[in-house]
């Protein structure tokens, strides 16, 4: 509709393609078409059906006024006697005889096919004394939004593509009470001169001269021709209409036998009395796999066989945008000397722009994104993706550049604070921010409609996405850049919110990814963002297909990585020179005898179940008393990456009993010695004025911690997934502000898109699991770009340790193995290649018990 295009008040040849801009766009979305404009002639006959295609879909109709350049004299002689009437028609034909390109012709053909079929009628106005120059046109699309406009334009050639013209416009949905009568006056003179009401005026309007048009209707083919090849005679075309491959036979000296057709099944839906019906989501290698059958068919059979212009443009604007993409990524990763002076103009607008200046790989990387307009950046978290792409929005906001007029973010709940905060650091008072956070409006969908308009950042969450795609459709165009943060959260290749995604991503031209941990479990995770960014290419240039992902060889592999790697940044701390951590500080706390007694019960109970086992063990060396409750697996992993194994599933239908003895054990022991070490530390660390946050995963232990410091007097704050949002950001920003001295939270709450490296440098690690993205995330909420050269940032891991040729617990083996993985990673990471990190625990956990 109307309402979702991207119009200008104003057009001028000069500066905007009104073709383009204007015309096709507006008659695409026309039910209604009514409009006076000037001279006659063939050719500008044949103009007038460009971009019509839309009109026809939509059932629609077109009225057209236009005028003959007579004069007076001649216009009295063709009222008076049938003997000029007939010169004039004659001479209006020949004028038709006139000599006309192939695509001239063709658009005449498509006017006639219009006229036949009642799409279009055509009047001519004359004027005694003067001309009938008057040029205004009257569009109403389906929902009744009427657009007028006016302006010195002809729906001429030579008007639309050489001319210096200018027009105006107004429209029924933005117009004041006093530009409403331009709409409501020029609805009213259309219709009098339609009905050639306004003889007192001197004005006359006559139907077009049946003589003229039959001739006009000659030209009918009937059909619209939307490519030059379509009139090529004696041949068969290949052609591209509505973005589906089409097949015509124009043959005359060859009879094609349908039989004879022999292409592959999986490119053709079905057939159609023999020919191929094609299916419609083709990519360019496929269409020449097509074009190659048929032209070998065609050499056999003796005929002649055309591509057709449009559908070879077609081919080479898909296969060239996506090549020449990837190709210029690579120049930009290399800094090649043919890109610095566009990286040096990129750099001093945005460093006029941005209050806060950029670092150096912060602005290759806003550079990057910037030219490849869709891309991913998978920078190690805290390394400021965010400043990058308020660093891409500050140059295309800029008044030289202004291409850009919002972001819209989509992300975790989490991350709104951070994007407001940072669009202050980063703009200071240079811009304002003006968010509209769907957290903090009611009547959220109402207002991303009506109240999106001034906003410059608006911001929602995955768990919304779908409620609101319809309302974000609505205001996503191409001054939007898109942004998607934390994408590893769009799981599932066929998952809800991986279809919306894809939805609303079609019509931003700016569109970016954001996240540290681009694969996650296996190279699956990458089909989603691939197509969030490259729709139309993916099948196109990338065509991996989603089984052969799942589980690559290593040349697959190899393969994988060289076709990504030109279209996603990647970032490292090391680069960003963010000083380096402390070596992490291991506190070992041997178990009692009683701590000893339950470690041993766990493996007695649990031992045909490693995947519980795992989960029982971890509980025990903290908070034993939860081992009388049930296990939640959404405290364990986080909501969205809850994986229950078949084991579990078994478990929980037959439960394990306790017996009184066991129960008292329990309950007599509700911590253990290692909790009680945490919490002297953390009472040592406040001691000593260090803000500290402790990292837990069970509800129930951040609660007990919470209580424990409380109870010393120390001033404790707890988020986790229940925390409302307003109340998590009051928390934050206290924090920050040194008004909290010791945060208690878990990794899937709060390891995402929160900054805590101003002000603490010391966390405490409790509970922890296999979880190696938990880990890295946790870490890098207080290890971060921004901390001094000289600043320290210390990890402490606190393990229960089993007594001597006993059982024992199993921190030390999941601490070791994330040691492993992270290294890993880094060295992935150094190389620029993506790894997953699976984060289902099963493997970890089998080999952990040997099993």
């Amino acid at each position: 509709m109307y309402k979702t295009l991207n119009l200008k008040p104003s057009y001028y040849t000069t500066t905007s393609n009104v073709l383009k801009e204007f015309y096709e766009p507006v008659l695409t979305e026309t039910v209604k078409y009514d409009r006076v404009s000037g001279y006659f002639s063939s050719k500008a006959l044949a103009v007038y059906s460009k971009g019509l295609e839309g009109l026809v879909r939509n059932n629609g109709r077109y009225r057209l006024i236009i005028s003959e350049d007579i004069s007076e004299e001649d216009f009295e002689m063709i009222k008076g006697g049938y003997d000029l009437r007939d010169k004039f028609t004659r001479g209006l034909i020949e004028k038709m005889e006139a000599e006309l390109s192939v695509d001239e012709e063709m658009k005449l053909n498509n006017l006639a096919y219009l006229i036949s079929n009642g799409y279009v009628d055509i009047k001519i106005g004359f004027k005694r004394g003067g001309l009938f120059h008057s040029k205004f046109g009257i569009c109403e699309d389906s929902d009744g939004n009427v657009l007028y406009f006016t302006g010195s334009n002809n729906e001429t050639q030579a008007a639309i593509k050489h001319n210096f013209e200018s027009f105006d416009v107004t429209t029924s949905w933005l117009s004041s009470d006093f530009d409403q009568q331009k709409i409501s006056q020029a609805k009213n003179q259309f219709e009098k001169l339609w009905n050639d009401e306004v003889q007192e005026m001197n004005i006359y309007i006559k139907d077009i001269n049946e003589i003229i048009k039959r001739r006009i209707m000659s030209y009918d083919k009937g059909r619209l021709i939307l490519d030059i090849a379509m009139l090529q005679e004696d041949s068969l075309v290949l052609t591209m209409e509505d973005n589906r491959l089409l097949l015509h036979d124009n043959l005359t000296s060859y009879d094609i036998n349908p039989k004879d057709f022999v292409i592959a099944k999986k490119l053709v839906k079905y057939y159609d009395g023999g020919f191929p019906n094609f299916r419609e989501d083709l990519t360019y290698i496929e269409i020449q796999n097509i074009i190659s059958i048929l032209d070998k068919y065609a050499n056999k059979k003796g005929f002649s066989f055309v591509v057709s212009e449009r559908l070879s443009k077609f081919i080479d604007q898909q296969a060239y945008w996506i090549e020449e993409r990837s190709q210029y990524g690579l120049l930009i990763k290399n800094r090649n000397p043919k890109i610095i002076n566009d990286f040096k103009k990129f750099e001093t607008i945005v460093s006029r722009e941005l209050y806060r200046p950029l670092r150096e790989q912060q602005m290759w990387s806003a550079f990057y994104m910037h030219q490849m307009e869709k891309s991913a950046n998978f920078s190690v978290p805290g390394s400021g993706k965010t400043s990058m792409i308020y660093g891409v929005f500050a140059y295309l906001n800029a008044p030289e550049i202004d291409k850009i007029d919002k972001i819209v973010m989509i992300g975790p709940k989490n991350a709104f604070l951070s994007w407001k905060l940072e669009f202050d650091e980063n703009f200071g008072g240079k811009k304002d921010l003006k968010v509209l956070d769907i957290h903090q409006e009611e009547g959220a969908e109402v207002q991303i409609r009506i109240n999106s308009g001034d906003k410059n950042v608006i911001l929602i969450n995955y768990e919304s996405l779908a409620k609101y795609e319809s309302a974000l459709q609505n205001i996503l165009d191409e001054r939007t850049m898109l942004v998607f943060d934390e994408v590893h959260k769009v799981k599932g290749i066929q998952s809800k919110r991986a279809q919306v995604a894809k939805r609303i991503s079609e019509k931003p031209r700016y569109k970016f990814v954001l996240t540290g941990t681009p694969i996650p479990n296996s190279y699956q995770d990458i089909y989603n963002f691939l197509n969030i960014l490259y729709a139309e290419e993916y099948k196109m240039f990338f065509d991996f297909q989603i089984n052969a992902l799942k589980n690559p060889n290593q040349s697959e592999v190899i393969q994988i990585n060289e076709k990504l790697y030109p279209f996603f940044w990647r970032t490292n701390k090391k680069q960003l020179q963010v000083p380096q951590i402390n070596p992490d500080e291991v506190i070992k706390v041997p178990a009692t005898e009683d701590e000893q007694a339950i470690i041993d019960l766990l493996f007695e109970k649990y031992g045909y179940s490693p995947f519980v086992l795992y989960i029982r063990l971890i509980q025990a060396a903290t908070n034993p008393e939860l081992l009388l409750k049930a296990i939640d697996t959404i405290e364990m992993y986080g909501e969205e990456e809850v994986k229950v194994s078949d084991w579990y599933n078994n478990f929980i239908s037959e439960p394990v009993a306790f017996s009184e003895e066991e129960v008292s054990l329990i309950r007599q022991n509700p911590t253990t010695s290692k909790y009680q070490a945490a919490i002297n530390l953390a009472e040592e660390l406040i001691g000593e004025s260090k803000q500290t946050i402790i990292w837990c995963i069970f509800v129930n232990t951040i609660d007990k911690v919470y209580r424990d410091l409380s109870a010393l007097g120390i001033k404790a704050a707890v988020i986790y997934g229940s925390t409302p949002q307003e109340e998590r950001d009051a928390i934050i920003g206290m924090f920050k502000n040194n008004e909290i001295e010791v945060l208690i939270t878990n990794p899937h709450t709060l390891a995402e898109s929160v900054s805590l490296h101003k002000t603490c440098h010391d966390a405490i690690y409790l509970e922890y699991s296999f979880n190696l993205t938990h880990m890295l995330q946790s870490r890098d909420r207080i290890h971060r770009l921004g901390l001094p050269s000289n600043q320290y940032t210390q990890y402490y891991y606190f393990m229960l340790e089993g007594q001597e040729e006993k059982r024992n617990t199993i921190d030390e083996k999941i601490y070791i193995r994330l040691k492993e993985k992270e290294e890993r990673m880094l060295e992935a990471i150094e190389g620029d290649v993506l790894t997953p990190e699976p984060t289902d625990d099963m493997d970890d956990i089998l080999s952990l018990f040997k099993l």
